[in-house]
């Protein structure tokens, strides 16, 4: 008697055990599943991020009239490879999620970094145009004036001496 207690009691230890022993195992791998969740997310948003940042990048380079449109095609790449990485985390490929989002962050930098040198020689090509335009404006209305100057000058002589030769009294009391 006392042999089928020690028994059952055996039992109950062996299948308490391998009950707990399996609910930590379950409750493990949802762990990691929650972390490579986690991880696939947070890559995503970082990706999100990194393309918005770019397109805010591109936009300013724009307004500030650079050309633009070979960065656009680089962001429209990246932004392919960012929707094929929504994509596969939609359908639960985590990695592959992770894997193209990693992807996306230095074709984003890249598209980044290109539209700020971008607007900086836009902004350089600008000022020095306005400075073209001030000299070339200045030089126009000196050389406008000058010109209206000798034009005037020659009229006058012109005038005086028709005038002188057309009344003779005038030369001869002047004399």
């Amino acid at each position: 008697m006392e042999e089928t207690k020690i028994r059952k009691s055996y039992k109950l230890i062996v299948v308490t055990s391998f009950v707990f022993l399996a609910l930590s195992l379950c409750l493990t791998s949802e762990n990691i599943v929650f972390a490579q969740t986690d991880q696939a997310t947070l890559k995503l948003q970082a990706a999100n991020n990194a393309i918005d940042g770019a397109f805010t990048a591109v936009q300013g380079a724009e307004k500030d009239g650079a050309n633009v449109t070979g960065l656009l095609g680089q962001l429209d790449i990246a932004g392919g490879v960012l929707a094929q990485a929504e994509n596969s985390y939609q359908s639960g490929d985590l990695n592959s999620a992770a894997v193209e989002a990693d992807r996306v962050l230095p074709m984003a930098q890249a598209v980044t970094v290109s539209a700020q040198d971008a607007k900086q020689a836009a902004l350089v090509s600008g000022m020095n145009a306005f400075w073209l335009t001030i000299a070339f404006t200045l030089l126009g209305a000196s050389a406008f004036v000058l010109i209206l100057f000798l034009v005037w000058s020659r009229y006058k002589r012109r005038y005086m001496k028709k005038l002188f030769d057309s009344k003779p009294e005038l030369t001869e009391n002047a004399a």
